[in-house]
């Protein structure tokens, strides 16, 4: 009876809920074991007495729970307040049915005197009750009192005592001997004690002392449990018990009151001790979500059912609104007044006025849990809520009409409010189905439909049939869709340049690393120095001579075509990542190198061999001329550069010009038709032969249509003039003039840079907590391992056989200890004063820390003289974890690389200190990056060791680098002073 009464497990547990909540319980827990199929309910309630139990419980559709029963009404909390009573239909006992085939029950009541109050214990098979041809008095339940949680030992005499009943009912003939041994088999499958299991539980349901409650151990569970949990593979939709469970109290409105009862789900899918929490916070709306929303609706609705209170549209405007029915004539209803808060997403996030981390966030636990949850005295009312429980026809309306109806029901998320004593009519069906259709339920909902049909109306539609105050809604979703737009045109547009920016950084580096421009500089000089040599062959010298200059000045032109052709310009119009202008600045450094080391080699190569054929060939060549051709020449390329930029520039101008021109003709255009058209309607007009004519209203319609066109021309205009007024440049200094474009361009990339060093922030904040509490706790227990160690040598000394266990313990907890040990000098809050470190104890301290690493890896760890006679001033928790995270790298990479003899070494100077190694190099470009929070090329690697590194150097005056690798390595940091002593 109880499995056709309730839909299935997930309602079955909210009922129990419900049960819990009546027994004035303030926790109720359900831990499930999967692998074990048993589901364990707890809650500290009032509990039950035996005879309570006996009377009540095991009693079939006891109406108890009715004022005017005929049987007396259940035991309250009075030390609480009066809680309504939820479960009144008598079926939730027997839902735990539908939840597996066994149940061990315990109850401890409150309301005996504490040195009374025993644990009431009952077992019960529910299989026994399907067995056909017999009564219910034929069924024996083993019920037994205990002082304590039963252990196993407990459980298994009540399992014996219901064999024995079950063995008698065979002898009587009443049950096959076939069907006894089925039930006995899932008797002796049944090996639980609570007294072991609620050690390993969380919570405090201990069921002695001043501790009481009622316990539900059920198993095995119906397979559908797990399913119900799991869900689809599509995990944008809820499961079912997230569907039935979450929102089980209002905690999701701001002002929510405080929960009566909170629950909780753990789902232990495996056996290692970690579990699943259902009700975790984040998995369902929060106060914080709500506030979030883009709009907010809230107010009353009286006993006639009408509607009054705030709408919220954009959290900008705020109205005080009503909202009629009619459709009880005006008298009052039978399903009484009740409340609403609502809030609502738009589901498009260039609709939106939530930025878009968060948008897609909460988008995705609208899809999951959006609609609207009924409470009851604030415990929610199933299956209201469920999204896939379309009950006011929202989602209906909406496939009619998206822009009539505007509201979506997964979109939006709140709560309706009544109460047992207000909405006493509205009454639940027995398989909490809902409620019964009479007729204060056709009220309530014929209510609700026309408060969002009539709300559409008012403020989110658009069109005749729009009201004035949706003005707001339309003008912010257009506000907000023309911003985006931009956005994605500019993106857009911007892309393919910023592709080919960093496809052209890409290539540079690649060319650099394979000597490319070496290769085409030393091509080029050779194709130069042929065609010098067709000088030799003119016998007149001032021709000669011409010709002489005329090749110089061609193989420089040659060689400036070529720097330009590798030259990449500074990105213009996009804006590029901070790797990607770390890769910029690395760009600019490298074809600095490129510039100053091949090119002006080149160009003196050029100036080697017009000395030579000069010399050699005995042609006199006037410096003055050489130098006056060479300046003419540069000068004519630099005007024509210069013209073809001062060309694009008018050209870009009357452009501009004439687009402006053209959009304001059209505006204007678009204006005086639409003035047009409502003159040419208004003569249409029937004016003085109609009586029904009202024309305050269609002054007002007129007025509207023209102002809006009005308001549109003036909007884009506005902006377009804006953009004008924002281009302008001005002079730093005599030498350098700034645009309006580059001041864009910076201030783009600084918002990128801090949008990044926030979340890096953020995980540096969670580490160092981390870091923290692991210290604090590991401190006080490896002392109590290091003074219990003593203890132990005592006994060891006067007992061999525990001489071996003894150093066996000692050495894996030395080797563990010195991994501790990093916490001391890494923890800043030991070492607040500045001293001088001597740099021969950081080198002890690596070694102690690394020795079996890089004995495993077959890594030399070797220092010169000079590291070993030096000192840094400072903090140790300042230098330690620098040399610490060089080295671990250093490890890492000697590691990846195929060499017989990796060495690490360490050196310094008068200048500074330097960690080699000869691992795989770090290539040129990546130099500065790789000291740059989040970047890394270990596999799993976090990038946050080396900028941490120069961050904390950096406080201490200290800064560390890539330096050119030392004799004998392919890789060198250095640390060095940022004010180097004189």
């Amino acid at each position: 009876m109880g499995r056709q009464q309730i839909a299935g497990i997930p309602t079955a547990i909210n009922e129990l809920f419900k049960n819990a909540h009546d027994a004035y319980a303030d926790n109720v827990d359900v831990d499930y074991f999967r692998k074990e199929r048993l589901l364990v309910l707890r809650d500290n309630g009032i509990g039950m007495t035996k005879n309570d139990f006996e009377s009540r419980w095991l009693t079939l559709g006891t109406d108890s729970k009715y004022q005017g029963g005929k049987t007396s009404m259940p035991p309250i909390d009075p030390s609480k307040s009066l809680r309504p009573v939820m479960g009144e239909k008598g079926i939730g006992r027997l839902a735990i049915a539908s939840i597996g085939k066994q149940l061990l029950i315990l109850t401890r009541s409150k309301a005996t005197k504490e040195s009374d109050s025993k644990t009431v214990a009952a077992f019960i098979n529910w299989n026994v009750f399907e067995l056909p041809g017999l009564d219910l008095d034929d069924i024996v339940i083993p019920i037994q009192e205990f002082d304590d949680l039963p252990s196993s030992h407990d459980v298994d005499q009540m399992k014996k005592e219901l064999v024995s009943s079950l063995e008698e009912l065979e002898d009587k003939g009443k049950v096959s001997s076939t069907e006894i041994k089925k039930l006995i088999a899932t008797i002796d499958d049944f090996n639980i004690s609570p007294l072991e299991l609620n050690k390993k539980l969380l919570g405090d349901f201990d069921l002695k002392g001043d501790s009481y409650g009622t316990h539900f151990y059920i198993s095995p569970t119906d397979e559908s449990l797990n399913s119900d949990i799991d869900g689809e593979k599509d995990k944008s939709t809820s499961t079912k018990i997230e569907k039935m469970l979450l929102g089980f109290t209002n905690t999701m409105t701001p002002d929510h009151p405080h929960p009566n009862i909170i629950p909780a789900f753990r789902d232990h899918s495996s056996s290692g001790g970690t579990y699943t929490d259902i009700f975790n916070k984040d998995s369902f709306f929060t106060p914080e979500d709500f506030s979030l929303a883009d709009h907010h609706f809230s107010g009353t609705f009286d006993e006639y059912g009408q509607f009054s209170g705030t709408i919220n549209v954009y959290q900008t405007s705020e109205f005080e609104h009503k909202i009629p029915w009619s459709g009880n004539h005006f008298k009052k209803t039978d399903c009484g007044a009740f409340k609403i808060n609502v809030a609502y997403l738009q589901g498009r996030f260039q609709q939106s006025i939530i930025e878009r981390e968060k948008h897609t966030r909460l988008l995705a636990k609208s899809d999951r849990h959006g609609g609207l949850y009924l409470y009851k005295d604030n415990i929610r009312i199933l299956p209201y809520g469920d999204s896939d429980y379309d009950w006011l026809d929202i989602e209906k309306n909406r496939t009619k009409s998206a822009s009539y109806y505007f509201f979506s029901f997964r979109r939006m998320f709140g709560v309706i409010d009544i109460s047992k004593e207000v909405n006493n009519k509205l009454t639940e069906k027995a398989g909490r189905e809902g409620f019964i259709e009479n007729k204060a339920y056709r009220q309530f909902r014929s209510i609700l439909q026309n408060f969002f049909i009539q709300l559409a109306a008012d403020f989110f539609r658009e069109g005749s049939t729009a009201g004035p105050k949706s003005e707001v809604w339309v003008k912010k979703r257009e506000e907000r869709q023309a911003y985006y737009q931009a956005l994605e045109r500019r993106d857009k547009q911007a892309s393919a340049r910023k592709e080919k920016f960093i496809a052209s950084l890409n290539r540079f580096f690649d060319n650099v690393n394979s000597r490319v421009y070496e290769s085409d500089v030393n091509n080029l000089l050779a194709n130069i120095e042929t065609k010098f040599e067709s000088i030799a062959q003119i016998e007149d010298p001032e021709e000669a001579s011409q010709a002489l200059i005329d090749h110089e000045l061609e193989s420089r032109e040659l060689l400036g075509d070529y720097i330009q052709k590798v030259k990449i310009n500074q990105p213009k119009g996009f804006t590029i990542s901070k790797d990607s202008r770390k890769d910029y600045e690395a760009y600019l450094t490298e074809f600095d190198k490129l510039q100053n080391n091949i090119l002006r080699g080149a160009y003196h190569k050029i100036d080697n061999i017009v000395d030579d054929y000069s010399n050699r060939l005995q042609i006199e060549i006037s410096k003055r001329k050489r130098l006056e051709q060479a300046v003419d020449f540069i000068s004519k390329q630099a005007e024509k550069a210069t013209r073809q930029k001062q060309k694009e520039a008018k050209d870009t101008l009357a452009e501009v010009t004439k687009n402006v021109s053209d959009l304001a003709r059209e505006l204007m255009i678009d204006l005086e038709n639409k003035i047009r058209d409502i003159k040419e309607g208004f003569t249409k007009l029937e004016i003085n032969n109609s009586q029904d004519f009202d024309l305050v209203t269609e002054r007002q319609r007129i007025e509207n249509e023209i102002t809006k066109e009005k308001d549109k021309a003036s909007f884009v205009l506005e902006s377009i003039i804006k953009q004008l007024q924002g281009i302008y440049w001005d002079k730093d200094n005599p030498e350098e003039i700034i645009t309006s474009d580059q001041i864009t361009d910076a201030i783009s990339e600084e918002l990128e840079e801090l949008r990044e060093r926030i979340h890096a922030d953020i995980e540096l904040s969670q580490l160092g907590l981390a870091v923290s509490v692991i210290h604090h706790e590991f401190n006080s227990t490896v002392n109590s391992i290091r003074n219990s160690l003593k203890d132990l040598k005592a006994w060891a000394d006067v007992n061999e056989k525990l001489d071996g266990v003894y150093n066996n313990i000692r050495v894996n907890f030395e080797h563990l200890d010195g991994y501790l040990t990093l916490f001391t000098p890494l923890n800043r809050r030991l070492y607040r004063s500045r001293e001088e470190i001597p740099t021969n104890e950081i080198k002890i301290f690596l070694i102690d820390l690394f020795g079996a690493r890089l004995k495993r890896h077959n890594i030399q760890l070797v220092h010169t003289k000079g590291f070993q006679k030096r000192k840094l001033h400072g903090y140790r928790s300042t230098f330690y974890p620098v040399f610490v995270n060089i080295i671990d790298n250093a490890i890492h990479w000697l590691n990846q690389a195929n060499i017989d003899e990796k060495v690490i070494r360490l050196h310094a100077d008068e200048s500074g200190f330097y960690i080699s190694n000869n691992g795989p190099a770090i290539a040129s470009n990546e130099s500065e990056r790789i000291f740059e929070l989040g970047f890394t090329k270990k596999a799993l690697g976090r990038g946050m060791g080396l900028h941490i590194s120069r961050e904390v150097l950096s406080a201490e005056d200290y800064k560390i680098y890539v330096d050119t690798p030392r004799d004998g390595s392919t890789v060198t940091f250095k640390i060095e002073p940022i004010n180097k002593p004189q």
